[in-house]
């Protein structure tokens, strides 16, 4: 009775394409085959562990579902890179004008270019240009 059910199944699990598309992928082809060949040993579709009850849709589908597996643990800096990669630099919204120069500086910071100039006329002050 198993033999029979099993004989059944595989002409089910055969979806139905066409004869071109058939031809070109030798892998499909191999796959159906082995699937066709299967059933003739019914020793081993009588042992429980062996035989599996997968659906003839979820049949075709199988094979790539147990291959969509992660080959090897992701490593700690991977993780660490994807846990603080999405941060995008936030705009300042807080600008002004400094009153000195008239160049845009960010609220409550010193305006880097009265900044510089500060320091020129500081290291022109000490090289005695002023004496």
């Amino acid at each position: 009775m198993a033999a029979i059910a099993m004989t059944a199944q595989p002409l089910r699990m055969l979806p139905q394409i066409s004869a071109p598309a058939f031809s070109r992928s030798a892998r499909i082809f191999s796959l159906y085959t082995r699937q066709l060949v299967q059933p003739m040993f019914p020793t081993l579709a009588a042992l429980p562990a062996i035989n599996l009850n997968i659906p003839a849709w979820l049949g075709g589908i199988w094979e790539s579902v147990l291959r969509a597996v992660p080959k090897k643990k992701t490593s700690h800096s991977k993780k660490r890179h994807r846990q603080m990669a999405g941060k995008a630099l936030q705009d300042v919204k807080s600008l002004c004008k400094c009153p000195g120069c008239g160049q845009v500086k960010r609220q409550h910071v010193l305006c880097p270019t009265c900044t510089k100039s500060i320091q020129n006329q500081w290291k022109d002050f000490e090289a005695g240009k002023y004496f």
